[in-house]
């Protein structure tokens, strides 16, 4: 039960890493105004927006990718639990 209880923890992680990538690659500027604190990006507006979409969409299929291989190991725990 306590493996089950980790990944259960584990998978609120996936979850919020996988909306944190959502929300990074549809609203790209106002993820750069965040992360960048208000400030101009020092390497052009444009190459920020692209790679904060891009990481937001890296993001969201890793996050996603966790949420399926936890939701397996919690059901396999629960399982062999018993």
């Amino acid at each position: 039960m306590q493996a089950a209880t980790a990944h259960a923890f584990m998978l609120l992680f996936a979850v919020a890493l996988a909306r944190l990538g959502w929300f990074m690659a549809h609203n790209p500027e106002r993820a750069s105004r965040l992360f960048t604190f208000g400030t101009e990006p020092a390497f052009g507006k444009r190459l920020a927006l692209t790679w904060g979409r891009a990481v937001g969409w890296f993001f969201t299929v890793g996050g996603c990718l966790g949420i399926a291989l936890y939701l397996v190991l919690i059901t396999i725990d629960l399982l062999h639990s018993r």
